[in-house]
């Protein structure tokens, strides 16, 4: 059918309003379960340190009567520490794009900050998961936070261990060195992971929280001890729904609600942590905070920083599965 002669068209019209949505969409990765889940404490100085402790082995225990008592030797406590890191992210808006009418927003520079907090946060789950060593720091050189792979040293197993370190903090000086990876790769297995389970168990640990990458995530949907569990009915809904099948995992040395499986988008992707969040902690010098540059120019510039440190109170209570495939 033909246009009739002189009809009205859009595509040569000048003053027709775009179409563009009022929402920005964004599928970038936020989440962050370590530092969601680990205890929020407070930092003093840029070495936050605490103490550690342990009980005398277990032994037979017999008493003749009237027998004098004897004081039992008391080994003194270890004081780890780890350094606080700065960690922040700046944006700088121009004058004129803040004043114009932008799509999705009212303010440029308010969803500049809401973008560089959540990069903020995702950076700081990298560093609190990741095998960095401790950095102390000094004038041109920024002080780092050892992250939790390099502060696991007494649980760790892997199914072919060979070419790697795990040294862990030393007490005599400090350090916290970054380990180094096996020399071959496995997949991940139920029976290398119980056993790691056992050793937390057996050094006193109550580890609650299996983390890993997206690859090995699945591979533990396939282990024996994954429970099937049903989420409470939500007001309004006529019956439970499943939750996925490897979100717990029942071992013979987990407590009453399992380990709960989840994944870290931000971790290394062969390393699987099995952690003690009681034994956990993120410890805060400066909170996260925002303030304003200096005027330099036609624009605004602000900056969201924190200053902050990971804080592995007993570093025998977690654990590491090392030497993992990733695809």
């Amino acid at each position: 059918m033909a246009v009739p002669a002189n009809t009205t068209q859009t595509y040569t019209r000048v003053n027709i309003r775009e179409d563009l949505g009022n929402v920005i969409y964004s599928i970038s990765p936020v989440d962050t379960p370590v530092l969601t889940m680990a205890k929020k404490m407070t930092a003093t100085g840029k070495l936050h340190e605490w103490n550690t402790d342990s009980l005398a082995a277990h032994a037979a225990n017999a008493h003749i009567e009237g027998d004098d008592d004897a004081a039992e030797a008391s080994a003194a406590t270890v004081r780890p520490g780890n350094r606080c890191q700065i960690l922040k992210k700046t944006a700088s808006v121009a004058g004129s794009l803040e004043a114009v009418d932008s799509a999705g927003f009212k303010s440029q520079m308010a969803y500049q900050m809401q973008k560089r907090s959540k990069e903020l946060k995702r950076d700081l789950e990298m560093a609190l998961t990741q095998n960095q060593a401790l950095v102390v720091g000094a004038a041109g050189t920024a002080s780092e936070m050892a992250g939790m792979e390099s502060w696991i040293s007494t649980n760790v197993k892997a199914k072919q261990g060979a070419g790697s370190s795990n040294p862990g903090f030393d007490p005599a000086t400090g350090a916290v060195p970054a380990p180094t990876d096996p020399t071959n790769d496995d997949p991940i297995e139920e029976a290398t992971f119980k056993t790691l389970v056992a050793q937390c168990w057996d050094n006193g640990g109550e580890p609650d929280v299996l983390i890993t990458g997206s690859f090995n995530r699945q591979g533990i949907s396939a282990f024996d001890g994954i429970a099937t569990l049903y989420r409470d009915t939500s007001p309004g809904l006529d019956r439970a729904s499943i939750m996925g099948s490897a979100d717990i995992y029942v071992s013979d040395f987990s407590g009453q609600g399992g380990i709960k499986i989840m994944a870290d988008r931000f971790m290394r992707a062969k390393t699987a942590l099995l952690l003690d969040f009681e034994m956990l902690g993120v410890a805060y010098l400066r909170p996260f905070q925002t303030y304003e540059l200096g005027k330099t120019g036609d624009n605004e510039k602000r900056t969201i920083m924190t200053e902050c440190t990971l804080a592995v109170l007993n570093e025998a209570a977690h654990g590491k599965y090392i030497g993992l495939t990733t695809s």
